[in-house]
């Protein structure tokens, strides 16, 4: 299994997570985060690259030795400029990423899902949290990837590529070329290629709808594409 060595872990056990949380929150856990500590980790860049994509795996074992396993996504490949993880930054992250929101919009209420999906997990024989892929600055990606985000990510970016310069070919077709790329049949709904355009054309549609072509053209020589990533 590849390993990322240069992002670390702290885990609620760890001596260093009660003041890398506080760190983090600017002063100590309230009673509304207390109860999801144990579900959570606090992860710290310790590369001289900003991370721009961070997915971290939760492992569970249920009551009836039943395993189930879920990996959450903070993804700002396409604006990795902007990632917040630089060197030295820590993010908090828990397997209910209700908590998880709560901590970076630095609120002090979650929504009542929060508490209810919290005692599912306490239903959890073991939790445990491992980095399962990261991306960098540069692009650079590593570890094992157990959802193959990587061929995901690169697919649906290829996607966008092709349909931008569909639409610049199109011209006065731009229209029809939108239209036919919203209309996918349920039985490719599965291909991520055609998703990444169903949901580009999506949101060009709106502006070829307030602006007619123009408006969509400029939005199309916006948009911004995710980082190419390599191994």
């Amino acid at each position: 299994m590849e390993m990322v060595s240069s992002v670390e872990l702290i885990r609620p056990r760890d001596a260093a997570f009660d003041e890398a949380l506080k760190t983090i929150l600017g002063r100590p856990a309230d009673d509304v985060l207390k109860p999801a500590l144990p579900y959570s980790v606090i992860v710290r860049n310790r590369d001289a690259r900003a991370i721009a994509l961070l997915g971290m795996r939760f492992d569970m074992l249920g009551p009836k030795a039943k395993k189930y396993s879920v990996v959450h996504y903070a993804d700002m490949l396409r604006h990795p400029e902007k990632a917040d993880l630089r060197t030295g930054a820590m993010r908090f992250v828990c397997a209910e990423p209700l908590y998880t929101d709560l901590v970076l919009r630095r609120e002090s209420v979650v929504d009542q899902r929060g508490p209810m999906n919290l005692k599912n997990l306490r239903t959890m024989l073991r939790v445990s949290a491992s980095i399962d892929c990261v991306a960098f600055e540069d692009g650079q990606f590593s570890g094992p990837d157990s959802l193959r985000a990587f061929e995901r990510f690169e697919c649906e970016r290829e996607a966008e590529i092709a349909f931008l310069a569909e639409l610049e070919q199109g011209g006065c077709a731009a229209g029809a070329v939108l239209a036919r790329a919203m209309d996918i049949p349920a039985e490719q709904s599965r291909d991520r290629g055609l998703l990444a355009r169903r949901a580009l054309a999506r949101r060009l549609q709106q502006g070829f709808t307030t602006g007619g072509a123009a408006e969509m053209a400029m939005l199309a020589a916006n948009h911004r594409l995710r980082l190419q990533l390599w191994r």
